[in-house]
């Protein structure tokens, strides 16, 4: 069994500073999930975003999730279509385990990396 083929709950505290999950929703898309570390995490259509998100709905540069340990942020970067935090529109709003985000046709959960 290589990493590749580690189901991913198992191999997730490889990383041990993720601090949260950005997973993917979207059922007629390959799933994804994204481990959020302290810091900033860039979303958008351009390949040098860290959290890409290949559609004409998603600006190049669309907005981006800061972490510092217990607090996640996002923040839209002034895209076309906006950014969804359950259900309501927001230039900018503090994030929790549980959080729903649309951004474009994307829908995206976070869940917080509860340590062993």
């Amino acid at each position: 069994m290589n990493n590749d083929t580690i189901p991913f709950e198992d191999s997730i505290f490889v990383n041990q500073e993720a601090r949260y999950i950005l997973s993917l929703l979207n059922d007629d898309i390959k799933s994804s999930s994204w481990l959020l570390t302290n810091g900033i995490h860039k979303i958008g259509r351009l390949a040098n975003k860290e959290i890409i998100l290949d559609d004409v709905t998603v600006s190049r540069n669309h907005g981006y999730i800061s972490i510092d340990d217990e607090e996640i942020l996002i923040v839209d970067e002034g895209s076309t279509n906006g950014i969804f935090v359950n259900g309501e529109v927001k230039t900018e709003s503090n994030l929790q385990s549980g959080s729903r985000l649309q951004i474009g046709k994307y829908n995206l959960i976070i869940t917080k990396v509860e340590k062993k």
